[in-house]
């Protein structure tokens, strides 16, 4: 491990991460959700998402990958005009911004140049928190910089659009864990709808793992050159 560029920060042992500390001073966190995501989809699919994602990029840009916050507030069991009560767990937005703000104050603590917080739960207030105690942080200090993002942020819409388990979201399942996805549990005689499939976006029925790989491809390009500068000025 002694050459490795990145690795699992609560895999390994403290010479093994100041090892690549020292080399890629990034910490990268994936941020999820348990949320009901449809019957054709895991519940934890954005926690999932997001780690694969984090995982991908450590491995082009180094870094040590932090495990999966699985937290998330403003889910689909809130959500107004729907009825999914079960499959989901929620928290307070109060919560998700001191969780956010008590981690990345020990990140920073800790000497991180460059902090990844990718969030593979779009819901909103949650993702506009987690981007705001971000840009709080980066105004309080000029050492490190804290990157809060969605993985479509940084994608053509024509690839990838905020979505609920629809066609993009269950394309990346498909690439990373195709085990965890039921696409015949989509009905076959009627349109997708969100109010009876919890499904927001483009046709799930469509997902394939080609279209998933080139969005996961896509994502790790456009996010490791920014890092890439994010270096020249941090590291």
């Amino acid at each position: 491990m002694d050459d490795a560029n990145w690795g699992h920060f609560d895999r390994m042992l403290p010479i093994q991460i100041e090892a690549i500390f020292k080399k890629s001073p990034i910490a990268y966190i994936p941020w999820g959700a348990i949320e009901y995501h449809g019957n054709h989809n895991p519940t934890g699919l954005d926690t999932h998402k997001a780690y694969h994602l984090c995982v991908d990029l450590a491995k082009d840009s180094g870094g040590l990958v932090f495990p999966p916050i699985s937290l998330a507030a403003n889910l689909i069991k809130s959500y107004p005009g729907v009825n999914f009560p079960k499959h989901s767990i929620e928290f307070s937005e109060q919560l998700i911004r001191s969780i956010c703000e008590e981690y990345l104050e020990q990140l920073i603590s800790q000497e991180f140049k460059i902090v990844v917080l990718l969030s593979g739960h779009a819901g909103q207030p949650h993702l506009d928190i987690l981007k705001d105690v971000a840009e709080k942080y980066n105004k309080k200090q000029t050492d490190c910089y804290i990157w809060a993002l969605a993985e479509f942020d940084i994608l053509p819409n024509e690839l990838l659009e905020a979505n609920h388990s629809a066609l993009g979201e269950t394309s990346l399942q498909l690439y990373y864990e195709p085990q965890t996805v039921a696409l015949d549990n989509l009905p076959k005689d009627r349109e997708v709808t969100l109010e009876h499939d919890a499904v927001s976006g483009k046709d799930p029925r469509l997902a394939n793992k080609k279209l998933g790989e080139q969005i996961a491809k896509t994502f790790v390009l456009n996010a490791s050159k920014k890092i890439e500068d994010l270096k020249q000025t941090y590291c």
